[in-house]
């Protein structure tokens, strides 16, 4: 066992001789002092395990002792023991503020010293091991990130260790109100379900356990496992809740960077096929709810082997990376991007509303294929296979709506021409010719492969030519012709209608500018004008700028439009202050295909509407068909009342052309007298006046057809009059002739 040291400082020579002798030597080792300063260099010297030290010494005296042996680092725990007289009561207080363990009172009972000395050292050793196991303690906290906390349920205190304090960087360990200051360090999400459990605890006194967030005044987020429960108390009145808070961040980021490892592709980060085929199921069951699409593209590189075998894996690697980045930048935040292996990914288009929402997706991933790829200073141009399946048109299943996606795909690789294939047939085919026609008009616009035709609006009672109506053509060479009302709308719904009209109306302003000085020159042109048009902010100050520079009078240009696009969206606004600054212009407005579309009778008397074309669906089968009679008749009527001027379309013959003229109808348009022409058709027909010699063949018809419709007696159809499938019209033979 080894001897504690004990250091003696004292003046008197028979107290140290009494002291030694007082003390057993085998088990303490006595070191003496007779001054302050020399019982302050041997405790330095020797490090002893105690000191006596008297009160009054030379030198220094016994305070000064003490309080330097406080102050150093060595004697910061070792317990010192004052000798002082009896009534000193002033020393004794002043050894305590100085840091002194105990005291002897003098005259010294010499029989108990070595009891109390020993008293003395055991208090000390368990007071160190105490601190030794709080520093264990502490140590081993620091390493778990860990600490307690306290609450006191009545005064509200919340008293946190040092550990949570450094742990949330708060500005101390005790502080009033506890239970907000405890709720405002957690995060907002979590605040309301851990408030409810403090509660419960305290009232029921059931131990809880909670994974929360804190949020450090640095807005960083501290992940926490908080546990707690009641102490027992005999004052029930003061209930208190306490336990511990460890930081889990570290445990919570490896969780999540194994789940993520777990989900995730290696190579490019993308989700994996496990992660792939519970999104896509999730994406099935909202479509379901809300009634939407779920498009799901299945996409495999070409030759990809190829790229391999010959460049190495390093390239192919650095391909699919660069892949996974352009898909990705390319879907939108809902959708998901995934690869299911080798050189095979798959996208999931959410919430599609339609068709045509998911081609216009698939043209894009189209389109980055056809940039080359730079892979360690090498240029490769890759291209992509992909299929297309729909839930639930396809599937009705995950796995079969993948499973099908995947046969398209393999479809699209047969045809090795447009790269993607639907599930369905009949949709693949429509979709690529769709698309095949959205490619042609964007060339057709940048080679300027439209022309326009001129359909003639004549007088029925003179004959005369007074104006014509544009229509668009495209100039497709050798290849068969499309439609206007094919490709007008796929313009539309591109975006293209917008450059295709203002084109339209240039042409139609350049046409009337070579007119002047001609027979011509009073002739009006007639424009088709969409919706996009009407709603856009540009639209009015294009056809000002264009009649500007050509020169022309805004009276000679009409714009028509269909009746649909007069009622106001809420998506574009309202399209009527647009006509207003128009019909300010001078430029006539005529409704196309009147009665066809949805307009109230009260667009007609608060727009500036000068003209309502009758739609030929309400001409074909007239005087035959008494409702279709009926409806043209309501509609001279309501024009004439409105003072506005009627064109009928679609007029084919005589017996309808009678039919109209007899009704009053101002203006005809249809095959019955042309087919839409070339422009310089036009100009031989007001040249040569060949029209007017129908002006006698029409008053005798008119009478006639009158007398017939008020009897409703069918009549044949005159050998002149030809439908819209034919090639030739009086009008045309005669310029032939």
């Amino acid at each position: 066992m080894n001897r504690k040291s004990i250091l003696v400082v004292d003046d008197d020579e028979m107290t140290r001789l009494l002291i030694r002798q007082s003390l057993s030597e085998s088990l303490y080792n006595i070191i003496e002092a007779e001054n302050g300063s020399q019982g302050l260099s041997l405790f330095y010297e020797q490090s002893p395990d105690i000191v006596l030290l008297d009160v009054q010494l030379p030198e220094l005296n016994g305070f000064e002792v003490c309080r330097r042996i406080r102050e150093s680092l060595q004697g910061k725990d070792v317990p010192v023991v004052m000798i002082t007289g009896s009534d000193d009561t002033a020393s004794i207080d002043k050894a305590y503020q100085l840091g002194a363990t105990d005291f002897i009172v003098k005259p010294i009972n010499w029989s108990l010293i070595e009891h109390h000395i020993r008293y003395i050292l055991r208090a000390s050793y368990y007071l160190e091991s105490l601190k030794k196991s709080e520093k264990r303690l502490e140590h081993a906290q620091h390493i778990a990130r860990l600490g307690h906390w306290e609450l006191d349920g009545t005064d509200g205190c919340l008293l946190l260790s040092r550990q949570i304090a450094e742990m949330c960087s708060l500005p101390g360990t005790l502080f009033g109100h506890g239970l907000d200051y405890l709720i405002a360090l957690i995060h907002p999400a979590d605040r309301l379900f851990a408030r409810n459990i403090f509660i419960k605890a305290l009232s029921n006194g059931k131990a809880f356990s909670l994974d929360i967030r804190l949020k450090l005044a640095n807005q960083s987020l501290l992940y926490v496992q908080l546990q707690g429960r009641r102490l027992e108390s005999r004052n029930s009145a003061s209930p208190v809740l306490s336990g511990v808070i460890q930081d889990v961040t570290e445990l919570k980021r490896s969780q999540h960077r194994l789940v993520h490892i777990a989900h995730h592709d290696a190579l490019t980060d993308l989700p994996n096929r496990i992660l792939f085929h519970q999104q896509l199921e999730r994406a099935m069951e909202r479509a379901k709810r809300r009634d939407r699409k779920v498009a799901l593209l299945f996409i495999d590189l070409d030759r990809f082997k190829n790229i391999n075998d010959s460049l190495g894996h390093e390239i192919g690697d650095c391909l699919l990376r660069e892949v996974a980045a352009r898909f990705r930048r390319e879907i939108r935040n809902y959708d998901m991007v995934a690869r299911l292996g080798g050189d095979e990914f798959a996208i999931i288009l959410d919430a599609v509303e339609n068709v045509q929402e998911a081609l216009h997706f698939i043209q894009r991933i189209v389109a980055l294929f056809e940039q080359p790829f730079y892979l360690n200073n090498k240029m490769l141009y890759v291209e992509a296979s992909i299929g297309i399946s729909l839930y639930p048109d396809n599937a009705s299943s995950g796995e079969e709506l993948l499973r099908n996606a995947d046969m398209a795909m393999y479809q699209a690789k047969r045809a090795e021409l447009h790269h993607f294939s639907f599930y369905s047939a009949d949709l693949t085919e429509s979709t690529i010719r769709r698309w095949s026609l959205e490619n042609g008009l964007r060339k057709a616009l940048e080679n300027n492969d439209f022309y326009l035709l001129y359909q003639p609006k004549v007088e029925p009672g003179s004959g005369h030519i007074v104006g014509v109506e544009a229509l668009i053509r495209w100039d497709r060479g050798d290849k068969p012709v499309i439609l206007p009302s094919e490709f007008i709308p796929v313009a539309e719904e591109t975006g293209l209608l917008i450059p295709l009209g203002r084109w339209v109306i240039q042409q139609a302003v350049s046409q009337l500018r070579s007119w002047q000085k001609t027979l011509c020159a009073e002739l009006t042109i007639a424009v088709n004008v969409s919706g996009r048009q009407l709603y856009s902010d540009q639209f009015t100050d294009y056809v000002c700028s264009v009649l500007e520079k050509e020169g022309v009078s805004a009276s000679l240009l009409e714009i028509e439009i269909t009746e649909d696009h007069l009622v106001p969206k809420k998506r574009d606004g309202d399209c009527q202050e647009t006509l207003r600054k128009l019909s300010e212009l001078g430029i006539k407005m005529s409704i196309d295909d009147f009665g066809t579309g949805y307009s109230s009778l009260s667009q007609l008397k608060n727009l500036p509407i000068s003209t309502l074309k009758i739609d030929k669906s309400f001409v074909d089968h007239i005087p035959d068909d008494e409702q279709d009679v009926a409806i043209v008749k309501s509609i001279l009527s309501l024009a004439k009342n409105l003072g506005l001027e009627v064109v009928a379309e679609g007029v084919e013959n005589a017996q309808q052309l009678a039919c109209l003229h007899g009704y009053g109808c101002d203006l005809i348009q249809g095959y019955f007298y042309s087919k839409p022409v070339p422009v310089d058709q036009i100009e031989a027909l007001l040249e040569s006046d060949k029209c007017k010699w129908l002006k006698s063949c029409v008053d005798t018809e008119s009478t006639q057809g009158e007398a017939r419709l008020d009897r409703s007696i069918s009549v044949n159809p005159s050998p002149k009059g030809l439908g819209e499938s034919g090639e030739k019209s009086i009008i045309s033979e005669a310029i032939g002739k």
